[in-house]
């Protein structure tokens, strides 16, 4: 059967070599960097749909070139493809956790380029947390891993806790990271001499209410350099949103009670987001997915 997405490489062809100096080749600039066909299958028909809707392009079938050139750098991901025979699984799993929670013109003017449907996202670093994640990131893509039959998360919690982890990564590493919408510096001012610093020296670091009472969920568990490293601002707009989105509104309040800190930057990020872009964060987080 025909491939619904044939991959195209958009390459600038050299000048032409010759004494008569020809005109350099061109690349089209209007043409797509990959090709999705329509389809009667309802998972194919549905990644068409979205890219015709958004430019998103939800990929499957990809190479090594798609994800490791990361615009100006190469990424430290490594992704494997999925088994096609679960294709429909996946992509209803990545409308729960992620596309169905915005509408088009969001995902327009928001989302990556590219969404990776992978069997599994790993890192260069092979060992724990590196290895087979629920998703990763590069400078155009988000890419969501665990989509095989004995890793699906299946439970609310399971889909809870994932939902959190991909709409974090989408605000925190993507939307945030690349300056597509501006937060108040008074989400940031509580953290401020913390950002990237350890915490390795403090009596209190195993201690989760020292943790949250200086503003932040939790420390940076991919930091190489320390286990008690507290996130950078990225990943701290991370972690908000991962805790917003996989909890409710009273969920939260019951997290926050009797962390000042964490209210306040919780009120700010809220209404910032909503400022920008009219996106509700804690209704994403109401909004709980169904076993």
């Amino acid at each position: 059967m025909k491939n619904s997405i044939l991959i195209t490489m958009c390459i600038a062809a050299a000048a032409a070599v010759s004494c008569y100096k020809e005109a350099p080749l061109t690349p089209d600039e209007d043409a797509p960097l990959y090709i999705i066909e329509d389809s009667d299958d309802p998972a194919q028909h549905y990644i068409y749909g979205l890219w015709e809707s958004t430019g998103v392009y939800t990929l499957y079938e990809f190479n090594d070139v798609d994800y490791l050139w990361d615009v100006s750098s190469t990424s430290s991901n490594r992704l494997t493809l999925m088994d096609k025979a679960v294709l429909g699984d996946a992509v209803d799993y990545a409308r729960t956790v992620l596309f169905d929670n915005y509408d088009d013109d969001f995902k327009k003017k928001y989302f990556p380029m590219k969404v990776f449907l992978a069997d599994s996202v790993n890192h260069e670093y092979e060992s724990e947390p590196f290895i087979d994640r629920v998703c990763g990131y590069g400078r155009s893509y988000l890419a969501i891993g665990k989509l095989r039959e004995d890793a699906f998360p299946k439970s609310a919690e399971e889909l809870l806790a994932a939902k959190g982890q991909i709409n974090g990564m989408l605000w925190g590493q993507f939307i945030y990271r690349n300056s597509l919408i501006t937060i108040p510096d008074g989400f940031f001012s509580p953290g401020n001499e913390y950002y990237r610093q350890s915490a390795s020296s403090s009596d209190q670091r195993d201690d989760p209410a020292y943790v949250k009472g200086l503003g932040f969920w939790s420390y940076d568990e991919t930091n190489l350099a320390s286990d008690y490293m507290f996130p950078d601002m990225a990943g701290d707009v991370s972690d908000f949103v991962e805790m917003i989105t996989s909890h409710t509104a009273d969920e939260m309040k019951a997290e926050m009670e009797g962390y000042e800190t964490l209210l306040v930057k919780y009120n700010i990020l809220i209404e910032a987001v909503k400022d920008a872009c009219g996106v509700d964060l804690q209704a994403i987080g109401d909004n709980k997915p169904i076993e």
